[in-house]
Parts: C-alpha cells; sequence; structure tokens
C-alpha cells in the first residue's frame, strides 16, 4: 500500500497507468526496465468509467496517477477528487505524444516523479514536459 496517512513519504511506488495510456508498451518497458511497479486503468476498471469514480479507489491503494489528461486537474469535480483523496497525480504536458517519444520522456522522468512523489506531501498534480522536466504545478492550496 502507499501513503495511507497522506504525509509525503510513500512505502511503495506504484504508477497507475489512465485509460489512455494503459495499453502503450513503450511506458510498459520502462515500467519494466527499471523495476518500477504498474498498475493499468483496464485490469481495474471498465473503459468509459467517470474519472471521479476510479480516482478515489486508485487513491485508496495509494498508486500515483500518470496521465496525458491535463484536463483532469481543471474540472471542479475531479480536482475535488484529486485533493479529497490526496492524489499523486503527473500528467504529460500535451497530449500529442506518440507512444515510443512517452516512453523516451517517461524513461527520463522518472526519477524526478519518484522523488517528488516520496518528498511532496500528497495531493500534488506535476507535468512532464517534452524534455522530461518535472514541474509541480498544483499542490492542496492550489486544488
Amino acid at each position: 500500500m502507499g501513503d495511507a496517512q497522506g504525509q509525503g513519504c510513500i512505502e511503495q511506488i506504484v504508477f497507475f497507468l489512465d485509460e489512455n495510456h494503459c495499453g502503450n508498451k513503450h511506458l510498459h518497458a520502462v515500467f519494466q526496465e527499471l523495476k518500477i511497479d504498474y498498475e493499468k486503468h483496464t485490469d481495474h476498471f471498465p473503459r468509459g468509467i467517470e474519472d471521479t469514480v476510479w480516482l478515489p479507489i486508485v487513491a485508496k491503494h495509494g498508486w500515483i496517477v500518470l496521465t496525458a489528461d491535463a484536463r483532469i486537474r481543471l474540472n471542479a469535480l475531479e480536482r475535488q477528487a484529486i485533493k479529497r483523496n490526496k492524489l499523486r497525480f503527473f500528467y504529460f504536458s500535451r497530449n500529442d505524444f506518440g507512444g515510443a517519444e512517452m516512453g523516451t520522456i517517461l524513461r527520463r522522468a522518472l526519477p524526478r516523479m519518484v522523488e517528488l512523489s516520496q518528498t511532496q506531501a500528497p495531493p500534488f498534480a506535476a507535468s512532464i514536459s517534452r524534455n522530461s522536466d518535472v514541474t509541480l504545478r498544483d499542490t492542496s492550496e492550489d486544488l
């Protein structure tokens, strides 16, 4: 399990690939290569399920969300779900990256993502840029 108290440090790093990325074999390869655990949306939820339904469940497991859907953090109900459930939330800054490019970006960004997940108390949202920079965008005060 993850950080049940939401105090920052996390026992086990497990990323959750959202519906749009759970089939991206390039992302799977990076997680496998770096020996980082990950879960896929379709292994736990049906396609098309509302974000406000799966976000709390992912949070209960302590999983770290990875998506390209930056709009989640702009939707009021979804922002509330991120905040209320103390989620760690990473998103690719653009959703036009190809699968292989996402894998390359993720490989370079993962050390910073893991570090941020271990040092930044949830909830938070952070972006991942094309050059693999990871930038904290929203924290509990901003959400």
